[in-house]
């Protein structure tokens, strides 16, 4: 299997006669040779899935070329751009003295409501809560 542990392509053998649908294969690694590496020696019908996080330059042609991998999960990218949005969002509250500027460039409050939502979670307050 290239690059990874000698004994993953087992592994994974060993899980799809086990059952799986999916192998989710990973690498620490800051380069994707690992991954693909496996990829391309991959002889069983169980579907790849990958997790290109440590790894971005894995990108939609990358994958594509492989052939072979049915899932990538971006599992953190979202959270780490709420923080990165959080620090500029205070930062600026901090710089401004005040939300009165930085207000106009984020989400309503209502809009807050809309998605997690809170007009459903009304009428199940009613129903549940008399």
């Amino acid at each position: 299997m290239g690059l990874l542990a000698p004994d993953i392509g087992k592994r994974a053998a060993a899980y799809e006669a086990a059952g799986a649908d999916m192998i989710l294969i990973h690498s620490k690694q800051k380069a994707p040779d690992e991954v693909e590496s496996f990829v391309r020696a991959w002889s069983g019908k169980a579907l790849i899935v990958i997790v290109p996080t440590a790894y971005p330059e894995m990108n939609e042609e990358r994958i594509k070329a492989l052939g072979r991998i049915a899932i990538v999960i971006y599992g953190n990218h979202a959270i780490r751009a709420s923080v990165t949005a959080m620090k500029d969002v205070f930062a600026r509250i901090l710089k401004d003295r005040g939300i009165h500027n930085v207000n106009r460039d984020i989400v309503s409050v209502e809009e807050v409501f809309r998605l997690q939502r809170m007009d459903q979670v009304k009428v199940d307050e009613e129903r549940f809560l008399e």
